[in-house]
């Protein structure tokens, strides 16, 4: 199987069709089953598949669910302190009254709300003429190119300036398509220094209550040394953090289950690096958890830039709570539990 069919598997899908449903759930389940437990008996296959029904029924999981958090391993009391399928909608509905938000979803829309967080220059291409769109190719070294609807890394692409030889031609291609062009920004040297194919963001998730503002978790995401991106369900690293230190506290981990403690292209260690500028990274996703009035569950992806700037690159009303739970094998129902009852 090759990893874009497993990038696939182990996402969330929309399928269209009963049978279509059915064949993607089965071949997860299978692959999932492979990568997190390997070769079982047929006894210890089929006690397997009856305790996956069990948590499915009563906890409300997943298939990602059950293998992401070795719930084969664990026991009742241990598998409800992880936030799973059921619980994560009970957040979403709760904090935010819907799984979706259209200011988040939408790249644009997004772009124009949280602009002073940006710290970097933007266009929307289906409200600019060649002229707009050559000029930027032009400031840049190199950009992206966004949809403006997609999540999970999905429909992103990054482009080297030069490289583009007709800039009426690249036009033509991507005008009327609802796309945006971001300038591609440089990163914290020490930062780079780990994945330097790839911004290397921080997931910072936020629950707002009132003009209170939780910082519930951090984590420091990279890229892997295959892709432009560091997007966990695009087989990207994440390590969990100390919200107060910034300090990464976790081995990394990756949606196939392997664990690092250096990184696997450049050999640094992992475990033990202090994020810089942290302070300022806590200061920016407080300040713009209180622009919409209306989400209150988010999770920020944050990069640090070579002056030291703090850049929101998007925000996720929705941020899975698979990239908080993974690392360090840690249920964190309890501590959302008590936020959310508050509200």
């Amino acid at each position: 199987m090759d990893s874009k069919e497993k990038i696939r598997l182990t996402g969330y899908n929309n399928e269209k069709g009963i049978k279509a449903y059915i064949v993607n759930h089965i071949n997860k389940y299978k692959l999932l089953k492979d990568m997190f437990i390997g070769k079982t008996s047929k006894l210890e296959s089929v006690k397997i598949f009856f305790d996956f029904w069990i948590s499915v029924i009563v906890l409300g999981a997943g298939i990602n669910d059950y293998f992401q958090y070795n719930f084969y391993k664990k026991n009742y009391s241990e598998r409800n302190k992880f936030i799973v399928g059921r619980k994560w909608k009970k957040i979403l509905l709760k904090c935010n009254g819907s799984t979706k938000i259209d200011i988040f979803d939408d790249k644009l829309k997004f772009n124009n709300k949280f602009n002073e967080f940006l710290k970097r220059d933007w266009l929307d291409v289906d409200k600019s003429n060649y002229d707009k769109v050559s000029e930027f190719i032009l400031n840049h070294d190199s950009f992206f190119l966004k949809q403006n609807v997609g999540s999970g890394g999905n429909g992103i692409s990054k482009h080297i300036s030069k490289e583009i030889k007709n800039h009426k031609e690249f036009y033509n291609k991507i005008k009327g398509k609802s796309f945006i062009l971001e300038e591609a920004i440089i990163q914290d040297k020490s930062l780079a220094e780990f994945n330097p194919s790839s911004v290397n963001t921080i997931r910072v998730v936020t629950i707002r209550d009132k003009d209170v503002v939780h910082i519930m978790d951090a984590i420091l995401r990279m890229g892997n040394g295959e892709k432009s991106t560091d997007n966990f369900h695009q087989h990207g690293l994440a390590m969990k953090m100390d919200v107060d230190s910034g300090e990464v506290v976790s081995l990394a981990i990756d949606k196939s289950n392997n664990k690092y403690e250096y990184h696997p292209v450049t050999n640094k260690k992992l475990l033990g690096y202090k994020v810089p500028h942290w302070d300022k990274v806590k200061d920016t996703v407080i300040k713009a958890s209180k622009v919409s009035k209306d989400v209150r569950y988010v999770g920020w992806d944050i990069a640090i830039l070579e002056n030291g700037e703090v850049s929101i690159i998007e925000g996720n009303c929705s941020s899975d709570p698979d990239i908080t739970q993974m690392p360090k094998q840690v249920g964190r129902w309890e501590d959302y539990k008590k936020v959310i009852e508050k509200l």
